[in-house]
């Protein structure tokens, strides 16, 4: 794999002594203008992870659940649709990639191929087969796309090797429910202690693997604490659509919230 934005974005903001700050977006949601402008308007996002629209959003809670629906019943969004509004926002400065389900990849042709039309960079798929990851690793490298994989921070060794084996980025699951769960990161509690040895058994495994936390992100708090671990990037997606739902000015005085936590 030649030189990637995402990845060279998130090893120059760990050497300026921050970690990266990403938000979700599902693409096309709550209207495409909409989701234009909310885009353009999140600056200080460091990367965007967007959502391709399903039918079965199985991860997710209520809040990014429903998005599914509106975007795919009300707006009559699909797949194919969602790449080409991300592909519209190609002049944003941040690196990108979009989270879809195996079944939405494998139901449209050529799927990594309009990734890389529409100027996206990398690409998380967490219900893909043991058995098509190493197939669909050496594709996407093969067009300069870097692979997320999600991972439970309580998995055992065999499925952390797998992971770190067969990607580029290793995005840890923090809350064990949906997406909207609170993840508890209090320093003293269960979590920031398998964290940190996930993260651990991670580096030693692969050292300088970038490793990014999702799920369950909510406050600037819970960020600090990530930041303090040492992880490369927070990702926020729930509290990010709830406040696309409020608005422009809501959004971007969250993020910059968010953002002010990310020093390492």
């Amino acid at each position: 794999m030649g030189t990637n934005p995402l990845l060279e974005t998130l090893r120059d903001i760990r050497a300026s002594g921050r970690m990266a700050l990403c938000g979700y977006f599902l693409a096309g949601y709550p209207m495409p203008e909409q989701f234009f402008h909310v885009a353009r308007a999140s600056r200080e996002l460091d990367v965007i992870e967007f959502g391709i629209p399903t039918p079965t959003p199985v991860m997710d809670g209520p809040v990014i659940a429903r998005a599914h629906e509106v975007v795919i019943h009300e707006r009559g969004l699909g797949a194919e649709t969602a790449l080409a509004l991300i592909g519209g926002l190609r002049d944003l400065r941040q690196p990108r990639f979009v989270m879809t389900y195996a079944d939405v990849g494998r139901g449209l042709d050529g799927f990594l191929r309009l990734c890389l039309t529409n100027d996206i960079h990398g690409m998380l798929a967490p219900d893909l087969r043991l058995d098509e990851t190493t197939f669909v690793v050496t594709i996407a490298h093969a067009l300069n796309l870097c692979l997320f994989s999600l991972l439970d921070a309580r998995a055992d060794d065999a499925a952390l090797a797998h992971a770190v084996d067969h990607s580029d980025i290793v995005y840890l699951k923090a809350s064990v429910g949906p997406t909207g769960t609170a993840a508890d990161l209090s320093r003293a509690g269960e979590l920031y202690a398998t964290l940190e040895s996930a993260i651990m058994r991670i580096r030693q495994r692969r050292p300088g693997m970038p490793v990014a936390v999702g799920i369950g992100l909510q406050t600037p708090e819970q960020v600090a604490a990530l930041a303090a671990l040492d992880v490369d990037m927070a990702i926020v997606g729930t509290r990010i659509i709830e406040h696309v739902q409020q608005g422009e000015a809501a959004l971007t005085a969250y993020i910059r919230e968010m953002r002010a936590a990310t020093l390492l």
